[in-house]
Formats: C-alpha cells, sequence, structure tokens
C-alpha cells in the first residue's frame, strides 16, 4: 500500500445478511493488527465504512496474524484435519455434550425420571459447551463447513511472506473499490449468500446441472473469508420447527458502534432467552438487543454489568448504534433447506437517551413489552395475529411505527379482557398489561401532538372511565376482589374500534351512552354504600365537551384509536400484574 489507509468501504453488493458478514469479518480482520486503536462501523446507503483510529500502513498490516479468525469443524468422520491445523473443532463430540444436557434438562421435574449415576453427573458438569456451539451447529446444517474449512486450510499452510504479500494487495485493491485479485478456491452458500444460490437447492435447478461450476465464479476469495470470520462474531442463529429442522438466522446489522462492542453484543445476545415463533422470536430479539445496548454501554450500564467497549449512547437512542436486525428463514425441504423468507427489523428508537432517567425509562418500556410478549401463545392463531401487529411495529419507525403500536394496544386491550383469569388446565392465566406510564413516555418522544390529545383533561378523564369499566373491572373480578363491584362492559373496546372508522356520529354517540351509563353507575353505587368517596368522580359535563372537541378537531378514528389503547392500559395505583404467564389455580 502506498499510502496509509484510515477509511475501508464494504459494499451493499447482496442486500442481504452476507453484507453484514463481510463488513463485521474486515472490521475484526483489521482490529487485530497492534497498531490499531479502533475500529468503528458506519453504515451508509450504498456500503459500511469501517473507520480506523489512525491509519493503518504497511507496517501494521504486516502485525496482522496469520489466522483464518474463526475454527476448523471436524463434521464427520470423513473429514481429515491436515497438519498445521491446531483449532479444531469435533462435531461429533461436541454434540455428545449437548446430547447429554439436553438429556438431562429434559428429565428434571418429570415423574419417574431415573437419576444418573454418579460418574455421569460429574462428567456433565466438568463439561462446558463452547460458546459458539450453536453458529457450528447451523454452520454444518447449512453446509457451509467445506468451503470454511478449505479457506481456513488455505490461510495456514500459505508461506508468510506469501501471506502479508497477499493480504497486503488484498486491502489495497479494496481501498480503491476493487476486487482482492485473490485466486484462493471458495464456493458460494446459502449461509453466506443468501440470494447467490437461488435454485440450487432444487433438483434440477434453472439452467444448470448438477455439476455447473458458476457459483465458484461468483464469489471475490477475499471478501468470503470476511464473510466466515464475520458469521462467527456477529450471526444470532437459532433452530425452528417440531424437530428443529427450520433455521432462523437474526444478524443485527451496524449503524454506528466500534467492532468490539458489536462482537460482544452478539455474544450477549446469543445467550439471551429467544424463543417461540418467527413474529415472537424476531420481537423478543429486538426488543432484547435494545435492551442489551443500554444495560452495556459506557454511560448507562448497569451496575452488574460490564460496558461494552467504545459503546456510547448519550444523545442517542438504541437505532443509533444498531439500526436493526436482519432476518433470514432457511425452510426444510427434507434434503435440503432454501430461503424462504428475508425482512429486516428496525431497533426502536422512541426517544433520545440524555440522562439516567431517561435510560430507566427505557429499560422499564422495554422490560415491559418483553413480557407482553412473551406471555402471547404462539400456538393460538389470534395470539400470532397480535405477535404480527407487534412486529409490524418493530418493522417502522417515527409517526408511522407509533400508530402500529396503538393499533395493536387497541386489540390487546380487547385480548386482557378475554383471557385474563381463564383457567387452563388447572391453571388460571395471567398476561401482562400495558402501563399508562410507558404508553405515556413513547407518545411523549415520538409524537408532540398526539400527546396534546392525552394531556387533555377530557382525554384523560374519558380514558379513566375506559380504564375503569373494562380491564381494571374485570381484572378484579377475575381476582375475585370483594370490592368489586362495577358491571364490565366486555363489548366497550370492541365498539371504540368498530365506530372510531364508521362515518358521521357513531364513534360520538357509542362514547356519550356509555359515559352516561358509567355515571349513573357511580352514582347509583354511592347511594347504596351512602359514601360520597365510594365510587370514582363522574366524568363532568365540561370534561366531555373537551373530548368531543378532541373528536372535532382531530377525527374520531385518531382520537378512538388512542381512548381504545390509553384507556386499556393500566394505571400506577393498581397492583402489580404476575410476573409469570400463569399461576396455579386454586
Amino acid at each position: 500500500m502506498s499510502e496509509p489507509t484510515q477509511v475501508y468501504k464494504a459494499l451493499k453488493t447482496t442486500g442481504t445478511h452476507g453484507d453484514v458478514f463481510a463488513a463485521v469479518g474486515l472490521a475484526g480482520l483489521l482490529a487485530t493488527s497492534s497498531n490499531v486503536v479502533s475500529v468503528q462501523l458506519v453504515e451508509r446507503e450504498t456500503d459500511f465504512e469501517i473507520c480506523l483510529g489512525r491509519p493503518l500502513d504497511g507496517a501494521a498490516i504486516n502485525t496482522i496474524p496469520q489466522t483464518p479468525g474463526y475454527p476448523f469443524l471436524k463434521a464427520n468422520e470423513k473429514v481429515s484435519v491436515p497438519a498445521g491445523v491446531s483449532d479444531v473443532v469435533d462435531y461429533k463430540e461436541e454434540k455428545a455434550k449437548a446430547d447429554r444436557r439436553k438429556k438431562v434438562a429434559g428429565s428434571k421435574g418429570k415423574k419417574g425420571a431415573k437419576s444418573l449415576d454418579t460418574e455421569t453427573q460429574q462428567l456433565i458438569e466438568q463439561e462446558q459447551l463452547r460458546d459458539d456451539w450453536r453458529l457450528l451447529q447451523i454452520l454444518n446444517a447449512l453446509q457451509g463447513d467445506e468451503t470454511a474449512n478449505k479457506i481456513h486450510v488455505e490461510i495456514l499452510t500459505r508461506d508468510p511472506a506469501k501471506f502479508r504479500e497477499e493480504l497486503a494487495a488484498s486491502l489495497s485493491a479494496i481501498s480503491s473499490g476493487k476486487p482482492s485479485g485473490l485466486n484462493w478456491s471458495v464456493s458460494t452458500v446459502q449461509l453466506f449468500a443468501p440470494t447467490a444460490a437461488k435454485g440450487y437447492s432444487r433438483l434440477k435447478p434453472d439452467s444448470t446441472d448438477r455439476n455447473d461450476k458458476t457459483k465458484e465464479q461468483w464469489a471475490d476469495p477475499f471478501w468470503e473469508w470476511m464473510k466466515y470470520r464475520g458469521y462467527f462474531r456477529v450471526a444470532c442463529p437459532y433452530f425452528q420447527g417440531q424437530k428443529g429442522e427450520h433455521v432462523r438466522l437474526l444478524c443485527p446489522v451496524p449503524s454506528d458502534i466500534s467492532v468490539q462492542a458489536l462482537e460482544s453484543l452478539s455474544r450477549e445476545a446469543r445467550k439471551s432467552g429467544v424463543y417461540g415463533g418467527p413474529p415472537k422470536m424476531d420481537a423478543l430479539a429486538v426488543l432484547r438487543l435494545a435492551e442489551l445496548l443500554i444495560r452495556h454501554s459506557e454511560e448507562y450500564h448497569a451496575v452488574d454489568a460490564e460496558p461494552f467497549p467504545g459503546l456510547r449512547l448519550s444523545g442517542k437512542t438504541p437505532a443509533t448504534a444498531i439500526s436493526g436486525i436482519m432476518v433470514t428463514h432457511y425452510q426444510s425441504l427434507g434434503n435440503a433447506k432454501a430461503v424462504s423468507a428475508m425482512t429486516t427489523i428496525a431497533l426502536p428508537g422512541w426517544f433520545r437517551i440524555d440522562s439516567n432517567t431517561d435510560a430507566q425509562d427505557w429499560l422499564a418500556i422495554l422490560d415491559e413489552h418483553q413480557r407482553v410478549i412473551r406471555g402471547l401463545q404462539d400456538d393460538h392463531s389470534d395470539e400470532i395475529g397480535l405477535l404480527v401487529a407487534y412486529r409490524r411495529f418493530l418493522e417502522r419507525r417515527s409517526e408511522s411505527a407509533l400508530w402500529a403500536l396503538v393499533e395493536f394496544m387497541e386489540r390487546y386491550g380487547a385480548f386482557v379482557m378475554r383471557v385474563n383469569g381463564l383457567k387452563q388446565e388447572n391453571r388460571v392465566r395471567w398476561v401482562t398489561r400495558f402501563t399508562d406510564q410507558c404508553f405515556r413516555r413513547i407518545v411523549m418522544g415520538t409524537n408532540s401532538q398526539l400527546m396534546g390529545i392525552i394531556d387533555d383533561p377530557g382525554f384523560d378523564a374519558v380514558a379513566r372511565a375506559v380504564r375503569q369499566a373494562t380491564v381494571t373491572a374485570q381484572n378484579k373480578r377475575a381476582r375475585q376482589d370483594k370490592q368489586a363491584w362495577r358491571e364490565v362492559r366486555y363489548e366497550l373496546l370492541h365498539d371504540i374500534h368498530r365506530t372510531r372508522k364508521v362515518p358521521g356520529n357513531a364513534f360520538a354517540e357509542c362514547v356519550s351512552e356509555f359515559i352516561s351509563r358509567y355515571n349513573y353507575e357511580n352514582a347509583r353505587h354511592r347511594e347504596v354504600k351512602k359514601d360520597v368517596k365510594a365510587a370514582p368522580a363522574n366524568v363532568s359535563d365540561e370534561e366531555l365537551k373537551s373530548f368531543f372537541a378532541l373528536v372535532d378537531s382531530h377525527g374520531a378514528a385518531v382520537v378512538g384509536a388512542l381512548l381504545a389503547a390509553y384507556g386499556s392500559c393500566k394505571e400506577k395505583w393498581e397492583g402489580e400484574d404476575n410476573k409469570s404467564e400463569v399461576e396455579e389455580a386454586k
């Protein structure tokens, strides 16, 4: 290289997670130079920039270790390990360890389960599964180990002087936007290039035969190597299906983050309790990733959490560091797997974090939303619909995202009334309710105009009445509260949702009729108890006028949606929801 380079670019050539793998792989490679002080990944419209703390000259390149950056996978007995290859994973041995642990975990708590002998228990306790075990499983399942092993051996058996020469030439070429010029033998596979292998999983692919070698011509060996390195640093894959036959690969997309922080973040994300079908897994992964970013930021990290190197969020949002998650679903076709879906889900950017209070607000919202999503069962058709609606909220940004959340909460409020306290196989089900404080905080940071509606005294009074007559009343009845006296208006949230979309005065008539009955019910209870404080305050004529003024100004569709969403939230004075989704029935 004639001149030191401080910024490298990894082009977005495919629009898939392969681009992220390549960028992260290059950033990780450059970070191994002893002369590099920091490496920042910055997303641009057409590429990822790898920004170095100081320029990389020839001397610095020579300090990059001659190592592949990932292990050699011995998938079976037929795979021979060449001399000089030391970082080897025996797949059969690791799988045996995992199977033993799975067997023990599956037998815990089961009646009649046989206790393990002392020797077996000690063996399992001493065995430690590799942190990258699931990455290796997916690498094997999607047949990416053969080509990755080939490059692994190519690098280790290369003459050191030749390797230095080729590495310097490749980095020089890509800094000028040219192909690397390497002539290593590689093949593209769906794990690293989801779109490149289109049709190759078929028995007779379009316009090719089984001996077709054109796949090898598509790949730049240097960038393929970077993808292999990047996969082990940023990918978060999971098995899905009843038998684990499908693969869902989640890949955080760096927006402005150090490669060290990104690797630490991905490592923690792979350990997280992310589970369920596609929409549930996607939602939990996004929320968990945002939580990890805040909990491990240098400014706002938790007392028991180590900050990730270079992760700063002051004046920013989680979306500033990670723009989203690329999701690729590999559908099992029996002997092969094919890409059946690809999408990108945005990380939330509801409001900036300018103080510890803001950070705590973020964490409270993220915790609440994760509990809501975990409580939904994706083996029920209606609840799958809710999960899809929530993922739709995460797929959007700004005002459109807020409206997707409002529409989800409209439906979720009616769902809460239907299932809370419901007996299911000798158990009673309880699901988490949204709180008004968390919802207000999202609205406050996203849309000041809608915040003006929520802060209006008339809207607040009508929303409180809706809450008292629906979710709060139903919750008290379900818990067999002796103080429960109010009639539960099971139909009200549905009526609000229906009439707000109907032209004319249907919505106003619906609200007027409800408030009239609500006020009468309050007055009647005070009369029976002979205590003016026995029931909440009525909705006054002035408050009702103020509410209808909002309807005239903003429209029934807007005000009605907010009323159903905000009116089904829990207020801070109400008791804590059960931490678990279900509890034993008495």
